[in-house]
């Protein structure tokens, strides 16, 4: 890893300190350097549409997860003033290894890097190179042949570009992942990690390993539990938390595992997901839903952001029941059953409160799309309401969704599985 001496440096490391972007290390610990002043990252990763709304809320820099009308979005946060992580996709280690070990494949792979990074090396927004997202880089005694593929892109990254530094992006906080990428990729100049559930154990997993490794690093992933760490219906369906429920444990989770953090080692941290994305469910990391409302969650990270005491005015729930079950009771029911939901408050809603119903079908790992089932009708009445199941077999989801007069939205979700009781033997 990087490492820059306090007081004094030799040609190389002098060479690496004159760059625009550099990591510097003091004697509290180390530091990114951005133009000649210190940088630390207040980010998130980010849909690219949505970087007005990140710099608003008090961020200064966007994980960007592809390379495609870069140059646009690294224009539009210079107009901002934000800061640019581009990530450079790549194929991943455990199964396209091809891409590293065939000779014409990695040539693809090469060419498109150096392009990228020719192309946009000099852009003011640019802050540094991500190689790769959660590669499942090798253990150093499996098979290392690959390895020495990746390096020659960091160093052609380096060549190319000496001003900008490059990590790549590993899960969790495996010690012999980051045991092995620091021997076989010493080249990097800071190992990045996504680390969800596992956050508030982030510090002491890596502890064990701090008289070998006690380096540099960004979370570039953190928020609420991932649907792996999630509790699961009996058809594999996780359970997700509301929205309120998340906002609690972003807030929670910033000042209990990153703030700590921040003199050991921590160049910032980057919350998921800025934008929205359908993954599990459409609401499961998105922090903005229809027509760009924002979740409570987005409050609160501007709140930390800002350093703000502002009180939240928008929607909230405690949870929801659909016929007086939660998710946790495996809700069951037959094609086309009556059935009824209600939402559930902590305090009395406001008046002008409106809640919105509707039946998805379940998308489980489909990034791409989830499917509203339109022949269902709702009756409501209040914060309750009545409908008819639908008529087909499979696994759905109720979603609510609560709005007021604020820009802000509340949701939640509960799924159950449509079975048919007819005997078909």
């Amino acid at each position: 890893m990087l490492l820059i001496a306090v007081f004094s440096c030799g040609p190389e490391e002098c060479e690496k300190h004159s760059a625009s972007v550099h990591i510097e290390e003091t004697e509290e610990g180390y530091r990114l350097i951005r133009n000649g002043e210190p940088y630390f990252i207040n980010g998130a990763a980010a849909e690219k549409t949505y970087l007005k709304e990140l710099k608003e809320a008090g961020a200064n820099t966007a994980r960007i997860y592809d390379t495609i009308n870069l140059k646009r979005t690294l224009d539009q946060a210079q107009a901002l003033d934000l800061a640019i992580v581009a990530d450079i996709p790549m194929p991943k280690f455990n199964n396209a290894s091809k891409y590293y070990t065939n000779d014409s494949l990695f040539n693809l792979v090469k060419t498109n890097v150096k392009r990228v990074v020719s192309q946009h090396k000099n852009h003011p927004a640019l802050l540094y190179w991500n190689l790769g997202n959660e590669l499942y880089y090798p253990y150093f005694h499996q098979n290392t042949e690959p390895i020495s593929r990746f390096n020659e892109l960091i160093d052609l990254i380096h060549e190319i570009d000496p001003n900008h530094p490059v990590s790549t992006t590993t899960i969790g906080a495996n010690k012999l992942r980051v045991l092995s990428i620091e021997s076989m990729s010493p080249q990097l100049d800071f190992i990045s990690f996504n680390s969800f559930g596992v956050l508030s154990t982030f510090s002491s997993r890596l502890k064990p390993i701090a008289p070998i490794w006690d380096g540099p690093h960004v979370i570039t992933e953190w928020g609420v539990n991932g649907g792996w760490e999630a509790e699961l219906t009996t058809w594999d369906a996780p359970i997700e938390e509301t929205s309120t429920k998340k906002a609690e444990q972003v807030r929670e989770r910033y000042y209990s595992y990153l703030e700590p953090i921040k003199n050991t080692g921590s160049l910032g941290s980057f919350i998921f997901y800025w934008g929205r994305k359908n993954e599990f469910t459409p609401s499961w990391y998105s922090l903005f839903g229809p027509n760009r409302l924002k979740t409570e969650a987005v409050f609160e990270m501007e709140k930390i952001w800002k350093n703000s005491d502002k009180s939240y005015p928008g929607p909230q729930l405690n949870y929801i029941y659909l016929n007086r079950k939660g998710a946790r009771d495996n809700i069951v029911l037959s094609p086309k059953d009556k059935a009824n939901a209600e939402v559930f408050f902590d305090k009395a809603p406001s008046k002008d409160l409106i809640i919105h119903w509707e039946i998805r079908e379940e998308s489980w790992y489909n990034f791409s799309k989830s499917i509203v089932t339109e022949d269902v009708k709702f009756s409501k009445n209040g914060h309750k309401v009545n409908f008819q199941a639908p008529s087909r077999e499979g696994p759905y989801r109720l979603y609510v969704y609560l709005t007021n007069s604020t820009e802000y939205y509340a949701t939640a979700n509960i799924p159950f599985f449509v079975l048919s009781t007819t005997d078909e033997e």
